[in-house]
């Protein structure tokens, strides 16, 4: 699997989500995308070790392995994070575009496996991909319309994709893969929905 750091700088992202090893098996086969539950502070997690990493935030995982895997979170303005000091918990969203999915090995060697390209193009490199249909947060109104909002994976906080999950793409919108299209546009334009 190529390492995309072409694409995202995987040291982006102030916090880390530690994923138990269903989690990333979802990601990388299924294309699961929602992010909840503690976030441990990334500059905590310099040289610690998968076991280390696994109980700076309390995960139990069932099936460990002498790996660990971690997903870069860069919060954006619609993120919901509560508590203080080096673990926070995020309410339930969305991953951010251009996160980045790491494997960290029991030598401490880390290496990118995967970065998430936002809901229209899912995770790279992945086998699998799940249309953005579930309200899972940032949702977003545009002409009447809803659709799945993102934030681009630069830090631009004035612009959001816009992703249509329809047979046919709406105006304005270009195809990114069969039945998806995305959209650009400014965050004034749009009117924010309440997370369901």
């Amino acid at each position: 699997m190529p390492n995309p750091t072409d694409v995202h700088d995987p040291s982006d992202g102030a916090w880390l989500a530690v994923r138990p090893s269903a989690t990333t098996t979802a990601i990388l086969q299924d294309g699961h995308d929602v992010l909840e539950g503690p976030l441990l502070k990334a500059s905590a997690a310099e040289g610690l070790t998968p076991e280390a990493l696994r109980a700076a935030v309390g995960l139990d995982d069932p099936d460990p392995r002498s790996f660990v895997d971690l997903v870069t979170v860069a919060p954006h303005p619609l993120m919901t994070l509560r508590g203080e000091g080096d673990v926070v918990t995020v309410e339930r969203t969305r991953v951010p575009n251009g996160s980045c999915l790491w494997r960290v090995d029991a030598s401490g060697e880390r290496r990118v496996l995967t970065y998430y390209d936002g809901p229209a193009h899912g995770w790279r490199n992945g086998r699998g991909y799940v249309d953005p249909v579930e309200p899972l947060g940032p949702w977003a109104r545009l002409d009447g319309a809803e659709y799945a909002a993102a934030f681009p994976a630069d830090g631009d906080t004035d612009r959001v994709g816009l992703v249509a999950v329809s047979p046919e793409p709406p105006e304005g919108f270009s195809w990114v893969r069969p039945g998806v299209s995305l959209r650009y546009v400014a965050v004034r334009e749009l009117e924010w929905l309440e997370a369901r």
